[in-house]
């Protein structure tokens, strides 16, 4: 007990809240793959689908494409979410986010779904956070490999 607080104690605050916000939005991203994987994945595609052929907001989006890529959605996420919460790639991972919610903000557009657009960019800021403050990443793998290579100079 006394060397995770001493690990606490050592940690800027700026690294706390890092930490917490990165792990936090790991188990989101993680719990957004498998509860979608264990509803049943492919009742949550083809009412995701059917949003994408309304006909007062068709999308020009190829049915085919979309589909695909909401079968691998649930699954990036899930694998996406879990390396993010435990810090391995961090960095790449974040930027990988960031890029993840551009593709979703390009599709929700097409079918003019602004208030989807609108929590998507939510969720591009907290990927920005994490790519601009990732000087501060800390209690995560990278930091620990980082220090451990540091160690073995």
């Amino acid at each position: 007990m006394a060397g995770i607080k001493q690990i606490m104690v050592e940690a800027s605050r700026f690294q706390m809240a890092y930490a917490l916000f990165r792990i936090t939005l790991g188990v989101n991203m993680f719990f957004h793959g498998l509860m979608r994987i264990i509803s049943d994945t492919s009742a949550w595609v083809d009412g995701q689908v059917v949003l994408f052929t309304d006909i007062a907001n068709p999308s020009f989006l190829p049915t085919l494409w979309v589909t695909i890529f909401l079968w691998v959605l649930p699954f990036f996420e899930l694998i996406f979410g879990a390396l993010l919460a435990l810090g391995l790639y961090t960095y790449w991972l974040s930027v990988t986010g960031a890029l993840m919610m551009l593709v979703l903000i390009f599709g929700n557009t097409t079918r003019q779904a602004w208030g989807t657009v609108g929590n998507n960019m939510h969720y591009t800021l907290y990927f920005c956070i994490l790519v601009a403050a990732h000087s501060y990443d800390w209690l995560s793998i990278d930091s620990c490999r980082s220090s451990k290579v540091d160690n073995d100079s």
